[in-house]
């Protein structure tokens, strides 16, 4: 399926209650997750669990709850090959932010993405055997 598609056929915020069978990692603030419409295949997320927009919401211990996970997931993607990623966070409605409520981190292998505007017209959702798959691989570095 087409990203577009998702995302039109979206009728409440993906993250909120999100399946407890995608989260690879969680804490009292914020949990792990990986990208179903992928830049990359290692496409990670660290998103805080109370809903909020803008960083600036964010409270002092959800900050940190968001930063361990971060780590977490650098030090996963680094156990499999990938030494180099990038960190990217859009704050509020920003242009091109596909999931725009709800405050969200990607965590990229490698630092050439090469459409930060998100072109969902070309982005696909990964099947279900590719996520069974990705979740099988990264528990392992995870845990």
């Amino acid at each position: 399926m087409k990203y577009v598609e998702y995302l039109e056929n979206l009728n409440k915020c993906p993250f909120c209650g999100e399946k407890e069978s995608r989260i690879l990692m969680e804490n009292d603030g914020a949990f792990l997750t990986y990208a179903l419409a992928p830049y990359h295949k290692y496409h990670l997320l660290v998103i805080p669990k109370r809903h909020v927009e803008y960083t600036k919401d964010l409270v002092w211990d959800e900050d940190v709850c968001v930063m361990a996970l971060m780590v977490t997931a650098i030090k996963a993607l680094g156990k499999i090959g990938h030494n180099d990623c990038t960190v990217m966070m859009k704050d509020g409605l920003a242009l091109g932010k596909s999931i725009k409520h709800h405050l969200h981190y990607n965590i990229i292998p490698g630092g050439d993405i090469q459409d930060v505007s998100l072109n969902i017209e070309v982005r696909k959702l990964l099947s279900e055997k590719e996520e069974e798959n990705l979740i099988k691989e990264l528990k392992k570095v995870i845990n």
